[in-house]
């Protein structure tokens, strides 16, 4: 019977007033002076707990003494050094640095390598990694250690600690980080480290992770059991542990934090402990951290749901009995649950080190607010409105650039293909834009204004098309341009051209100008398809040819485009496979030495039997190996297998042999050339001067100053250099004196002409002349008769290479070649005059 008066007055006059006030306690739960008088009781309690710091834990200060002792700040990375060693020899469990090392020492280029070592030579280690905002609109970054100090840390740990509304600072989270919470309490992490971390499971009463994913996060938040003594931590000053043996003895077996105290020096922190008009160091805030988990006292806030369920539960109760009894019981009952409520928090406190705000249910009762149920639930509304268009905005528009994206594109195609959005009957054109950064210009910005790039190229687009045509951005550099009701498919090329043009022209960037190389593809509706996710595909599939094509005009999707491009698919899938599978062979063209008819050299060509293709040619597959980025790794196995047969060749006596290896333009211009020959010769033990590698002229004039520092690198290797197919690019004879080449290659397009074409002898013989006075060998290729060999040899090159002598050889065709010395006797090689030369 003891609620029939409750449920009788829950009808007959309390039902509203009730109602009102657990809306209002709703209200009061994130109400900021609420809070205040919240922290206001949680201080009281604290000072009421007889909380002490561990004596596991020992302070090095960095105080106004010890700058005086050893100098002004910032200190030197020696000294730190010194004093972790110092820590180190007097047996310290471990170690935390409370001070931030994110930039080199200019003064002393040593001093981060000294003190890294000593960060070594300890091994419990941990350095601190701090938030820092910029400014208003900048994002907040992490200011991490030094590399070369992080990487013989044990550990890295944060020391970014929650700021109450009141100015004090009463808790901290366990992990914080941006984007993800995984770096650790400084605190923390010193535990870990001296494998000492507390069991604590989060997921069981804490939810406060932050929803912004791209900020600082941080995660497991806890109340600091301070310990109110004025002297509470036990703090040894940096000089007199330097200085004094019996004092630094009181560090062993303790967990160290070494940390500034200076006046003005780091960061100082008001606490609920702290002295009136003073603050505590960051570097005993968390000594007092690390005391809570050492001694398990740490407090827990509970968790927003249990907390908000409780302070409803205790104002409905409360409000119940309040509002169903006469005065002065309803009197006798708001000053118990005033005096009661809070005292309960602070029990709960002292037995279980959880604490329960209580405030709001103590203002729910003073005060009623009948109105904020229904703010609440209209409130509730528009944020589910809000976020629901906020989401579907996300959803189909590409977060950097805030353009549509595929999804859009795709949802637009879909209303196309239905006739949803077709208010007037015609043609439509889906174009593919691929934009190649030509040049450098792809790695000389950075995200933010390649994003920047982005949105001015979609404006450019947006200049040249309707208001009502939608502009999608695929992804990095794909753009989708759908256009509607066009009269017939000579409007849609019109319009793809426009934007070819429109994109061929320079952007303005950073007062400079940089160069786009778009590529286009074109699918039409209803012509090509009447499907939207076909059409899609259609369309990319005539970009993908422009894109292999190297086209600077307009592809538009045909079948005889889409056999091409799955022809492609097929051949790039199968070189993918190609060097696992062993399909690859290295071929041996034997290079002759004019007059003697001795084999001087060989000249190492690519293979490539495929089971299902037969034999592929170079000039199908090097192309796509370059498009790909194959080349590097088929030209590194190439490298590797001909120069281990040439030294096979040699150590067999058959030598000495000269190995000739093409470069392409991609590998020349790898950042990794010089250390793969260098790893490639100690390997396979072939001698410097060997090797002989051909660098096509394209390659040497795309970059002089960068070919040269290359051409010198592998020169002061003893390898020998070559231009290869010299003639046929846009090198002129005047360049040579500038490249550190030993011979050129005539290309042999002159050499099937020499006895056709006059002005072909005439360039023929001036190259070699040329070649001559620069103290350059010439060597011929293509050689495939008798006549072009006295002719040659008559102008003086140097050496041959052709069908004539021998076509291409596998290695074991070519070792019979090599044991037999008469393979090319001198006969071979006419000497009488086959013409008059000049």
């Amino acid at each position: 019977m003891l609620f029939t008066p409750i449920v009788k007055g829950l009808y007959r006059r309390g039902v509203f007033l009730v109602i009102a006030l657990l809306g209002l306690a709703y209200l009061f739960v994130g109400n900021a002076a609420v809070q205040r008088v919240d922290l206001l009781l949680f201080d009281y309690f604290l000072n009421l707990q007889e909380n002490r710091i561990s004596d596991e834990i020992a302070v090095i200060a960095i105080d106004d003494a010890s700058l005086r002792k050893l100098g002004q700040w910032p200190w030197s990375r020696r000294l730190h050094g010194q004093l972790l060693d110092r820590l180190t020899e007097r047996g310290a469990r471990a170690v935390a640095f409370d001070i931030l090392f994110a930039e080199s020492e200019t003064t002393d280029p040593d001093a981060d390598e000294q003190f890294a070592q000593a960060i070594a030579r300890n091994g419990r280690t941990i350095l601190v990694v701090a938030p820092s905002n910029p400014g208003p609109a900048a994002p907040i970054t992490e200011v991490l250690p030094l590399a070369i100090l992080a990487e013989p840390a044990a550990g890295v740990g944060h020391v970014d600690f929650e700021i109450d509304r009141d100015g004090l600072c009463r808790s901290f989270y366990l992990y914080a980080g941006i984007s993800d919470a995984h770096w650790p309490a400084l605190a923390l992490a010193l535990l870990q480290v001296a494998d000492a971390a507390p069991s604590l499971e989060l997921e069981d009463f804490l939810q406060d992770q932050q929803l912004d994913r791209l900020g600082w996060l941080r995660q497991g938040r806890f109340l600091i059991p301070f310990d109110p003594s004025p002297d509470a931590v036990n703090v040894l000053p940096a000089h007199i542990l330097l200085s004094d043996d019996e004092a630094a003895s009181a560090v062993k077996d303790k967990y160290v934090l070494v940390g500034s105290t200076a006046t003005g020096l780091g960061d100082f922190m008001s606490t609920p402990v702290s002295l009136v008009h003073q603050r505590m160091p960051g570097v005993e805030l968390n000594a007092h951290v690390l005391s809570g988990l050492l001694q398990g006292t740490l407090i827990r806030e509970m968790n927003p749901s249990s907390y908000l369920l409780l302070t409803i539960l205790l104002t409905a109760v409360a409000a119940l009995l309040m509002f169903n009894v006469n005065f002065p019981t309803t009197l006798l009952i708001f000053l118990g649950a005033v005096v009661g409520i809070p005292a309960m928090a602070g029990v709960v406190m002292f037995l279980e080190q959880l604490w329960f705000a209580p405030t709001a249910t103590i203002a729910s009762l003073a005060v009623g607010f009948p109105l904020w149920g229904i703010f609440s639930h209209l409130n509730a509304r528009r944020i589910n409105r809000s976020l629901n268009d906020l989401m579907r905005h996300q959803a189909l528009h590409n977060a950097a650039t805030d353009l549509p994206n595929q999804y859009a594109l795709e949802e637009r195609l879909q209303r196309l293909a239905v006739g949803a959005d077709r208010q007037h009957p015609g043609m439509a054109a889906l174009i593919i834009i691929h934009i190649q950064w030509s040049g450098s210009a792809g790695g000389m910005v950075d995200r933010a204004a390649r994003e920047n790039l982005q949105r001015a190229i979609a404006q450019r687009l947006r200049g040249r098309i309707r208001s009502d045509d939608l502009i999608a951005q695929l992804n990095n550099d794909d753009f989708g341009i759908l256009v509607e009701s066009l009269s017939d498919a000579d409007s849609a090329q019109q319009i793809a051209s426009d934007l070819l043009i429109a994109l061929q022209e320079p952007l303005e960037f950073e007062a400079t100008q940089l160069f786009l190389t778009p590529r286009v593809g074109l699918s039409l509706w209803p012509s090509d398809s009447t499907n939207g996710d076909a059409l899609l595909r259609d369309a990319n599939i005539a970009m993908f040819s422009a894109r292999i094509r190297q086209s600077n005009t307009i592809c538009s999707y045909s079948m005889q485009v889409a056999k091409e491009v799955e022809q492609r698919s097929r051949l790039e899938q199968a070189l993918i496979s190609a060097i696992k599978r062993d399909e690859f062979e290295v071929y041996y063209q034997p290079q002759i030495v004019l007059g003697s008819g001795r084999i001087i050299g060989v000249e190492a060509l690519l293979r490539w039997h495929n089971p299902e293709l037969g034999l592929v040619f170079p000039s199908t597959f090097i192309p796509l190996a370059e498009h790909t980025g194959l080349i590097r790794e088929i030209g590194s196995w190439v490298l590797r297998t001909a120069c281990h047969q040439v030294q096979q060749w040699n150590e067999q006596g058959l030598g000495p042999l000269r190995l000739a290896v093409n470069l392409s333009p991609l590998e020349f211009v790898d950042k990794n050339l010089y250390a793969e020959v260098c790893d490639t010769l100690e390997q396979s033990r072939l001698d410097p001067a060997r090797l002989e590698l051909e660098i096509t002229e394209s390659a040497l004039m795309q970059n002089l100053d960068e070919a040269k520092a290359v051409m010198r690198a592998l020169k002061e290797l003893g390898v020998s250099l070559a231009i290869d197919d010299f003639g046929t690019g846009y090198s002129s004879l005047s360049n040579l004196q500038h490249f550190p080449l030993d011979r050129i290659k005539i290309d042999q397009s002159f050499t099937r002409e020499i006895h056709t074409n006059e002005n072909v002898r005439e360039i023929t013989l001036t190259i070699i002349n040329m070649a001559k006075r620069l103290k350059l060998e010439v060597i011929a290729e293509g050689v495939e008769s008798e006549s072009q060999v006295a002719f040659l040899d008559q102008c003086g090159c140097d050496e041959l290479q052709g069908y004539y002598f021998s076509h291409p050889l596998p290695a074991t065709d070519l070792d019979s070649l090599l044991h037999n010395p008469d393979a090319f006797p001198a006969e071979l090689l006419p000497k009488q005059p086959v013409g008059s030369v000049r």
